[in-house]
């Protein structure tokens, strides 16, 4: 082990360092993102920059495990899912700040056509988990698909439809689209969660823990974007947006670092707790 470090020493330092890095990251988007201290172009593309910075730490370190494991292991079926919807979020947060440098608003389009579709590989990852787990007959997989896709369809215009009714807007799909994400976090987190429980304990729930994260994050998002109360760019920023955009962020770094702490768990053979 490099400089005389065993595998705690090594385990522990490499999380310290990525805890102190991620709470730098915060701190100068806070920065960046409230105080514009430099042109409207670059203000502008510091604000897109660190959400593309977060996603694609979160893809590499997801991608680091599903590498780890042999073509022949279980889990590579699940992370093999997992990290492609992760890239796709990547894709999306690039394709969202291109959008957003070029035309200032982002309608609903292809960072969309992105982020559902990862969606839909986050939940074939669990799919994968809960066959591996328990191996349940085919009636019962699925019975309980169907459950859960009847659940995000029902949640989903639940939500629409009542921020559509307080803000006095029209039910329009970019509404029912903004309203589908924290529904389809929540669902994700409760089902990797209660699934962990039956996989040895925390180490795999983890790194789907920033969902949860997301969840807030983006319901806050819905409510603003349906409202009319989201700012597009840094310069007509106000609290709400400002406080939206960076748990945003902050959800992807809690689930980096849960990606993480995944990571070296494999690599060190340790868990600390």
């Amino acid at each position: 082990m490099r400089f005389g470090w065993n595998a705690s020493d090594s385990f522990n330092r490499t999380l310290w360092v990525a805890y102190l890095a991620s709470m730098l990251f915060i701190i100068i988007y806070v920065l960046v993102y409230w105080f514009e201290p430099f042109t409207a172009v670059w203000n502008n593309f510091f604000s897109n920059f660190f959400p593309v910075i977060a996603s694609l730490a979160t893809a590499v370190i997801a991608t680091l495990i599903w590498r780890f494991y042999d073509k022949t292991d279980a889990p590579r079926k699940i992370w093999a899912p997992f990290m492609i919807g992760l890239w796709m979020w990547v894709a999306a947060e690039i394709s969202w700040g291109v959008i957003n440098m070029l035309h200032d608003e982002v309608s609903l389009g292809l960072p969309d056509l992105f982020w559902v579709s990862a969606y839909g590989l986050l939940g074939l990852a669990l799919y994968f988990q809960y066959q591996i787990l328990f191996n349940p007959p085919l009636p019962k997989l699925i019975s309980r698909t169907v459950i859960s896709v009847l659940f995000v369809v029902g949640f989903t215009l639940l939500i629409s439809t009542l921020f559509t009714s307080a803000a006095g807007a029209m039910q329009q799909w970019d509404a029912v689209v903004s309203s589908f994400y924290p529904v389809a976090d929540l669902l994700l987190a409760v089902i990797a969660l209660k699934l962990a429980r039956n996989f040895g304990g925390g180490a795999l729930s983890r790194p789907w823990m920033g969902l949860i994260v997301f969840a807030i994050s983006d319901l806050l998002y819905a409510w603003l974007e349906i409202s009319g109360m989201y700012t597009w760019s840094v310069a007509e920023g106000n609290l709400y947006s400002t406080i939206a955009d960076v748990t945003y962020v902050i959800a992807y770094l809690v689930m980096g670092l849960s990606l993480l702490y995944h990571w070296l768990f494999l690599k060190y053979g340790m868990r600390q707790q």
